[in-house]
């Protein structure tokens, strides 16, 4: 349950089946391709993907396989099934580029006044849990633009998990034997999504969450996980050469990005040169401008007035 600090899976693919297209390659840093790609960290999750992808699963489907597996294959790298996961996704039926909000808010006990008096020191450990965002953003994937049950996508991070070479594995496994057969009786896919769902956020491994929390000095309650849905954005976007540039909102670092892009926009990069001093310069202090607006500005949209049109605008 360690909180991620930098989990950011993000992919932008085409709502388009492209299974049969693919050819048997051996994974690794090289690939080539014209129909689709999956890119990722451990060599276990993208092998999730294009197991799915193989067997008649979109690309959206290959996606949820892919973090999901992620969450086991990369944990070491900031990335769990407990963290959080920002996801952009470009439709290309409906034309729309839309954002996942896989980010879990931190929980109702989580106050300033419960921090003040241990000097904001608790950021690691129990205390410092947020929501568990990344079971509730695969599901709304799949619920939004998926073909495949969460039973067929999560079949290639169990077999991971059954391999167990962590003692964790095991304890794992039989968390995601439980969901799955909370989908069992569903008489129809979307159906049994959402039982997955409130098995895990509204149901029993909720009040263990919470009981385990109590007893271990979390503030991570039945409540906090019972209220939380993954909301659907649009992204903040700029132009940038001819270019349409998208990333989450404020809630994440998302916008540095832009708003180095548009600071960037002053500059003939390739006037300067790739990798010149002056190109590489030129990116990091744009770079540190941007950082120290997210450090002063950046929030929840949900609690804070971040000035997101003022801050991305030409004239800033």
């Amino acid at each position: 349950m360690k909180r991620s600090k930098f989990a950011c899976v993000i992919m932008s693919l085409s709502l388009l089946s492209f299974a049969a297209a693919l050819q048997a390659q051996e994974l690794g840093w090289q690939a080539a391709g014209n129909k689709g790609a999956i890119v990722g960290g451990g060599e276990g999750g993208v092998a999730a993907g294009f197991e799915i992808l193989e067997k008649g699963g979109n690309a959206m489907d290959a996606t949820a396989a892919t973090i999901l597996a992620l969450s086991v294959t990369d944990y070491k790298a900031y990335f769990c099934f407990g963290g959080e996961v920002p996801i952009i996704v470009y439709d290309a039926k409906r034309g729309v580029t839309e954002v996942l909000c896989g980010q879990g808010p931190a929980p109702a006990l989580a106050t300033r006044e419960h921090f003040a008096p241990q000097g904001n020191t608790a950021s690691e450990g129990p205390e410092s849990w947020c929501v568990p965002g990344v079971l509730d953003a695969c599901l709304t994937l799949l619920d939004r633009y998926g073909t495949m049950s969460f039973t067929e996508v999560i079949a290639p991070t169990l077999r991971i998990l059954d391999k167990e070479e962590e003692a964790w594995h095991g304890r794992f496994a039989k968390i995601i034997r439980r969901l799955i057969e909370a989908e069992t009786s569903a008489k129809e896919r979307r159906q049994g999504l959402r039982q997955v769902g409130d098995y895990f956020y509204r149901g029993p491994i909720a009040r263990e969450i919470d009981k385990w929390s109590r007893e271990n000095g979390g503030l991570l309650r039945f409540t906090d996980m019972a209220r939380y849905v993954t909301r659907i954005e649009e992204p903040e976007t700029i132009e940038y050469r001819g270019y349409t540039i998208a990333k989450c909102g404020p809630w994440s670092q998302g916008p540095v990005l832009l708003q180095s892009l548009q600071l960037l926009k002053g500059y003939d990069l390739a006037e300067m040169g790739h990798n010149s001093a002056d190109t590489i310069h030129a990116i990091a202090e744009s770079m540190k401008l941007a950082y120290a607006d997210r450090d002063a500005y950046y929030g929840d949209p949900l609690f804070v007035d971040v000035p997101m049109k003022e801050l991305l605008s030409p004239e800033y």
